[in-house]
């Protein structure tokens, strides 16, 4: 049986474990941090199934330490010391009761056998147990084989089809821990797709973010949707597969695989973007070509010369062009980002880098003044359009997919800038209280007033504050 040399560990975790330990107890490691460890990697998630007599006795053993019970019923006890976080919890019983993720009444065991308690585990690979005295790892379901062998499968059929939420789990950890999905498994997998309207969406949301902050290639847990067929609950994502692209730009083909391409490259650069952008930026990247689907040209348009929306074409029209997608993409961006959360800033900040995403193309290649660029700074930073213009130049297999390093004109115009103007917008410099002190009465007519001579702030900076106030004296 193999061993692993627990010193290696942090001394918070071991602390807990001897505590346990000391008081009668039995404590496993359990969870992604088994797997770290055989991948010889840094866990970061700490997880301990502990078997004690009772829930009380586990918080009275931490009760002078910061500690959270989630659920008594569940059996889980958040720790944190130094900064540590640490989940504990007692192996437990789940009885089906309905059809959601929600719907299971549970009942704590402590007496559990460590096969039994992995049992309910979704996935093999996570039914790993290290055993916190002695060191040994614990393989009942052969995760070990599986891990290696880059095998997603699920641990027990009848429990895994219980909870509908395991099909996103898979979702995300197939690009993360592992290459293939064990074909029982995916048949599981699609015998759950109806299930779907059942699964809150808080926890479905909480998959997709892992995956999209998590997996280095996003692309394969995006795909898995195809192949599950749980992209039909997704349709604004769907309608992107089979809608054509402008060859001379997008060799690749069509909107789906462009979608795939620029997603891995924006995970590339990821953490290159402010902390508060992050989550935003990659469901940007993900949904930036919704607007392609209904605005892109056709066959069929050209013959008329009316294009969608009623656009008249010119005769020159490239075919499949997509003019206006990025305007257009808001409203169906907007429809996803709510099956998944109501999170209204996250939204917001989504729908503005998909609306916003061709900027850096317009105002470099039509020779915009710097007015211009300082008016995109204020509706998104520009380091964070930057990138998004660079990943979208890289979602080409012609044009070094995924490669931060990539030469690029537009989101260099970015970035330059950004480092004049820092990461805040160019501030007013004149506000309300100046029109006030020059005899005038607060008002609705005070923004349109102060938007004009911020305006024109913008596009001339050697304003004084006395001619700005005669600019919005003007526009009052």
């Amino acid at each position: 049986m193999r061993k692993f040399n627990l010193n290696r560990l942090p001394e918070e975790v071991r602390m807990v474990a001897d505590r346990i330990h000391n008081a009668g107890g039995e404590t496993y490691l359990v969870g992604g941090a088994v797997i770290d460890l055989v991948k010889e990697r840094i866990p970061k998630d700490w997880d301990l199934e502990i078997r004690l007599k009772s829930m009380e006795q586990l918080e009275v053993l931490f009760g002078d330490l910061s500690c959270k019970t989630v659920g008594r019923a569940f059996g889980i006890l958040k720790i944190t010391i130094n900064e540590v976080e640490i989940d504990i919890n007692v192996p437990r019983v789940d009885n089906k009761v309905g059809k959601g993720h929600k719907d299971f009444v549970c009942a704590c065991d402590p007496q559990m056998s460590v096969k039994e308690a992995a049992r309910r585990r979704d996935f093999t690979i996570n039914t790993l147990a290290v055993n916190m005295a002695t060191g040994e790892l614990h393989d009942p379901f052969g995760g070990l084989a599986d891990l290696h062998n880059g095998v997603l499968r699920a641990t027990d059929s009848k429990l895994f089809a219980e909870d509908p939420l395991r099909a996103f789990r898979a979702m995300q950890l197939l690009p993360r821990k592992a290459r293939v999905i064990d074909p029982s498994t995916m048949g599981l997998i699609r015998g759950m797709v109806n299930d779907f309207p059942h699964l809150p969406k808080e926890r479905v949301y909480e998959e997709w973010n892992k995956l999209l902050m998590k997996a280095e290639k996003p692309s394969i847990g995006l795909e898995f949707l195809w192949d599950s067929g749980l992209i039909k609950w997704f349709p604004q994502m769907k309608e992107q597969e089979g809608t054509l692209q402008n060859l001379e730009y997008h060799p690749e083909g069509d909107v789906k695989t462009h979608m795939m391409y620029t997603t891995d490259s924006a995970a590339e650069v990821r953490d290159e973007l402010p902390e508060e952008w992050r989550l935003a930026f990659m469901y940007g990247a993900m949904c930036h070509d919704f607007g392609k689907v209904k605005m892109s040209i056709t066959e069929e348009h050209l013959r008329t010369g009316i294009g969608p929306k009623g656009i008249k074409l010119d005769p020159r029209q490239d075919l499949h062009s997509a003019w206006g997608h990025d305007t257009y993409g808001v409203i169906p961006g907007e429809a996803f980002m709510q099956l998944l959360t109501n999170n209204k800033k996250l939204i917001e900040n989504v729908t503005t880098i998909i609306r916003e995403h061709m900027q850096p193309y317009f105002l470099s290649t039509g020779g915009a003044g710097e007015g211009s660029w300082k008016r995109l700074h204020k509706r998104v930073p520009l380091n964070v359009i930057g990138w998004m213009s660079k990943c979208d130049c890289c979602g080409n297999p012609i044009k070094s997919i995924g490669d931060p390093d990539l030469e690029h004109e537009y989101s260099q115009n970015c970035f330059n800038r950004f480092d004049d103007l820092g990461p805040e917008p160019v501030k007013a410099i004149l506000m309300g209280r100046h029109l006030v002190a020059a005899g005038h009465k607060p008002g609705p007519s005070f923004k349109i007033a102060l938007d004009a001579a911020y305006d024109q702030q913008l596009d001339n900076d050697s304003l004084t504050q006395e001619e700005l106030l005669v600019i919005a004296v003007q526009a009052l």
